[in-house]
């Protein structure tokens, strides 16, 4: 039975049963079988109202489907069209020099083009982040080094290199013969 005809049912129950309404227990039965019978109307209201919300979320739903069928149906083609571009390039692609570079944000490596050089960026296809590309000079890569000096040994004829900070603090000595080795380092 539906909820509205149980409070129907109720109503008829307490006004066949001849309840007094001028008692206290008689106006509590009346307001309660009275409010049983709004509650079950605004329950109804709310079941009809979730029923057509289910009913449009059912229909946006194939909509959706439909309008990804299609745009994966582009996407597809899309990308069949990029192999053959891909596989037409291969010889050009073959002769052009990358560069494998470590992507700073998901440390994947990246193949470097001559022209992302040029663009002074390259875009890792693991993450999707676009990073600064540029190629280092020599000169710039000793720059950034300690400077170092190669000092011939006078008794035993052995080369060592020696980073010239431990120059400055003292007499090295030779890493071969262990002799002290006695020069002089001037700064510029």
């Amino acid at each position: 039975m539906e909820l509205n005809k149980k409070a129907a049912y109720l109503q008829g129950l307490v006004d066949g049963l001849g309840v007094d309404e001028s008692t206290k227990e008689g106006k509590i039965i009346k307001a309660m079988a009275a409010l049983l019978g709004e509650m079950a109307d605004a329950i109804a209201a709310m079941d009809e109202d979730l029923t057509q919300a289910y009913d449009q979320i059912n229909d946006l739903s194939e909509e959706l489907e439909d309008l990804e069928a299609d745009l994966y149906e582009d996407e597809d083609e899309d990308d069949d069209a990029a192999d053959e571009d891909e596989d037409a390039g291969d010889d050009d692609i073959a002769s052009e020099p990358f560069y494998e570079v470590a992507c700073p944000n998901c440390g994947e490596t990246v193949y470097v083009s001559e022209d992302d050089l040029d663009a002074g960026e390259a875009n890792c296809a693991h993450c999707g982040v676009t990073f600064e590309v540029a190629l280092e000079d020599d000169d710039e890569e000793q720059e950034e080094g300690p400077v170092q000096y190669e000092v011939t040994c006078p008794a035993c004829g052995k080369t060592a290199v020696f980073e010239e900070d431990e120059l400055l603090d003292g007499a090295p000595k030779c890493p071969n013969c262990g002799e002290p080795l006695d020069f002089e380092v001037t700064e510029e």
